[in-house]
């Protein structure tokens, strides 16, 4: 079992009753969730999108569940539920192009929330609780957004740093 394609994403949690597990995601379409332990894929693949999987981030959300954030060629955003394998709420749009790189945080609140990066030049900030976007997408970049990372400063402020096409990093302040 597993990809019958490229790679082109992964990412690692560890499960809060199980192992640790890495979560990837394919030119195949799917996401797979890997035991670490055993190195064996757990369940059948995940699906849903229906291009390239070229983003994932996971992180477990306050409620104690665990969940992987995909975003792929299908202009798309999807939330999977770890446990259940199955995709929480509605697909997230609002990319008109692929989605290339997403990262989760989890805010000073405990709001959980993922960034994503685009082909469409932006980025987008996602309510992991609602699955609904926050704001207007985060505009500046002249070209695809291809990185993305997240981190909550000493002081407490949330940000997304972003990477692109157009050879800039942006830092933006999750808080406005």
């Amino acid at each position: 079992t597993g990809h019958t394609h490229t790679v082109a994403a992964v990412a690692t949690l560890m499960l809060p009753d199980g192992p640790p597990v890495a979560v990837t995601g394919s030119e195949d379409a799917t996401v797979q969730v890997w035991d670490l332990d055993s190195g064996t894929a757990i369940g059948e693949p995940l699906t849903g999108h229906t291009g390239w999987v070229f983003a994932v981030a996971a992180l477990v959300l306050p409620d104690g569940r665990p969940v992987a954030v995909t975003g792929g060629w299908d202009d798309t955003v999807r939330v999977w539920d770890l446990n259940s394998s199955t995709t929480i709420d509605e697909t997230l749009t609002r990319h008109t192009h692929g989605v290339a790189a997403v990262a989760t945080l989890m805010l000073p609140d405990s709001r959980p929330v993922a960034v994503t990066g685009s082909w469409n030049d932006t980025a987008g900030v996602w309510d992991l609780n609602s699955g609904t976007a926050i704001g207007e997408p985060l505009t500046g970049h002249t070209g695809w957004v291809f990185a993305v990372a997240t981190l909550v400063l000493p002081d407490g402020r949330p940000v997304a740093v972003t990477g692109g096409q157009d050879a800039t990093v942006r830092v933006w302040d999750l808080n406005s």
